[in-house]
């Protein structure tokens, strides 16, 4: 401890040489801390805390959530984990790169603060193979055995279309592991990267879905609908593929509730601008934790289905119904929901 306090006092007086100089360099106005609230707001989404505090989602010198703060009325930042404590306008130096006050001022002036750029997490990707549809595998119009009827019939019963899931190049196996399977294609950028697989007849496991030593890649680095990204600003993000395609072509599905690095990287540097997150009902906690993690970047409300039922069992009417009741929430509103559900 005797060794920490020499240090703490060090950075407490370089602070203050640095607010002194900054306050000869710059005129540390009203107007100003005005320009810097709203950068604070609306470009990294902070919200009042208590006490004159802002807080800020991340601290960029740690990554820590919910743990630094910034006191304009003060002209002071601390974060109460890692102890950093620039003055406001050096984090904003630090967080956009500049190294003079002349273009942090010309910044703030501008005033049109886009969303905080993304800065991509690197992920070692593995090296995919090509992947082909299981062998006998058949398109959903076709075939007029009873296999095919039954296979045609659950997919009516679920409220789809069959002339769309054939358009979609659905279909379902017609012997080995995959007979009695429904089939859905995932492609991408018009390449088939992945296939799921769910039983409807057949005797084996739920799902039989191909192994990463087929593909060259794990379900963490797939996407159903993975196009919606690059074509729509407002997506679905839901669990499972018939979800999705319950939805319809803005939906997209994770394959499961825990979404993975790469999957959120693919969400964060898309174009698309709002996220409407509708994964299973025993999947809320992971809903907002996904939302908590796009929202300094995008627009996103979570919105939760009632038990026992997925978006395909309430529909896409009633599911839609819910969307639009839902409002888009912020960083502060999602912690006190996420702390609802502890």
């Amino acid at each position: 401890m005797g060794e920490e306090k020499p240090s703490i006092m060090r950075n407490i007086i370089q602070n203050i040489v640095v607010i002194y100089a900054e306050r000869r360099d710059m005129k540390i106005t009203n107007q100003f801390k005005s320009r810097l609230r709203t950068y604070f707001i609306k470009r990294l989404g902070a919200f009042d805390y208590k006490h004159g505090w802002l807080r800020i989602p991340t601290c960029p010198y740690c990554g820590r959530e919910q743990k630094l703060g910034v006191n304009l009325s003060m002209y002071r930042t601390n974060c109460f984990r890692c102890n950093a404590h620039p003055s406001p306008a050096q984090l904003i130096m630090d967080i956009e790169g500049f190294t003079e006050y002349h273009e942090l001022i010309n910044f703030l002036n501008n005033g049109q603060f886009d969303e905080l750029q993304f800065k991509e997490e690197k992920i070692e990707l593995a090296e995919s193979k090509p992947v082909y549809l299981p062998e006998g595998f058949r398109n959903i119009s076709l075939g007029d055995s009873q296999l095919a009827k039954s296979i045609r019939g659950y997919i009516k019963k679920r409220g789809f279309n069959l002339e769309k899931f054939s358009r979609c190049g659905i279909g379902y196996g017609t012997m080995g592991t995959t007979y009695g399977y429904l089939i859905i294609p995932f492609y991408y950028r018009g390449q088939l990267r992945y296939y799921n697989a769910r039983n409807v007849i057949g005797k084996g496991p739920r799902y039989n879905n191909p192994d990463k030593d087929i593909t060259g890649l794990g379900k963490q680095f797939i996407i159903f609908n993975h196009d919606a990204l690059e074509m729509y600003r407002s997506v679905f993000i839901c669990e499972g593929a018939l979800n999705a395609l319950t939805i319809g072509d803005r939906a997209i599905a994770t394959m499961g509730k825990a979404i993975s690095a790469f999957q959120v990287n693919e969400l964060l540097k898309s174009q698309c601008q709002r996220y409407i997150i509708l994964l299973d009902p025993d999947a809320r906690s992971y809903a907002v934790n996904l939302a908590l993690k796009l929202v300094a970047y995008k627009k996103v409300k979570v919105v939760f289905l009632p038990e026992g039922f997925d978006v395909n069992d309430l529909g896409k009417k009633q599911t839609l119904k819910l969307v639009y009741q839902t409002r888009y929430q912020s960083y502060q509103e999602l912690i006190q929901i996420r702390n609802s559900l502890e």
